[in-house]
């Protein structure tokens, strides 16, 4: 009885050594498998990220930016539309990128206020008027919100972004020059020059209404 009783003793504690051992066993495991995720994080991106096959991955190969890279934001054509935009154009002056903008909207804002505001059954050219200085008050309110938003974001010793500091990158990862929009003198140029180009555009708007002779 004795032999028995030490027996099962035994076989016991074998067993809660047993079960010790391989509860270190997952742990270690679990330790290992989260050390080498830590490790593939402080290297850069994990290895399904780096998948040059993917169709979908992180722009530049980097998940911190917060943009995919699709076939369609990389195609070249999508590319091409995107650096041609006034805003994107490094090359041109500012306060120039800021007329064409305001040129193009002040152009086409009056057209709903004319159609489709309150005054639009009136006789005579009341909705072209109305729907005209509503168009010129949308563009002064915008000129605000660009002033608000310049004033807030170059706060900087140099009137620059501090994201502006560091050179910014094509989609294919070359080094490009700063954009002088990305300042404070020439984010005040394109906010005049925007000025300039919507309430010019609603004076050629109202001229249009005016003048065309399929206009009604």
């Amino acid at each position: 009885m004795r032999v028995c009783v030490k027996q099962v003793r035994g076989l016991t504690c074998l067993e809660g050594r047993r079960g010790v051992a391989s509860g270190v066993t997952a742990r270690s495991k679990v330790r290992a498998k989260a050390g080498q995720g830590y490790r593939d994080w402080k290297d850069g991106t994990p290895k399904d990220l780096n998948d040059v096959n993917a169709v979908i991955k992180p722009i530049n190969g980097d998940p911190f930016i917060g943009m995919l890279e699709t076939p369609v934001t990389s195609a070249p054509i999508v590319a091409n539309f995107l650096s041609n935009l006034p805003a994107y154009r490094t090359s041109v002056a500012p306060v120039l990128r800021g007329v064409e903008i305001g040129l193009t909207h002040g152009f086409f804002i009056t057209g709903p206020f004319i159609k489709l505001g309150p005054l639009r059954g009136m006789e005579g050219n009341v909705p072209e008027v109305a729907g005209c200085l509503a168009g010129g008050g949308i563009v002064l309110i915008l000129t605000l919100g660009l002033t608000i938003y310049g004033i807030a974001s170059f706060q900087g010793e140099d009137g620059r972004m501090s994201e502006e500091k560091l050179a910014p990158k094509t989609l294919t990862g070359r080094s490009i020059s700063s954009d002088p929009l990305m300042s404070k003198q020439g984010w005040e140029e394109f906010t005049s020059g925007f000025l300039v180009g919507g309430l010019s555009a609603v004076l050629y708007s109202y001229i249009c209404t005016q003048l065309l002779p399929y206009y009604s």
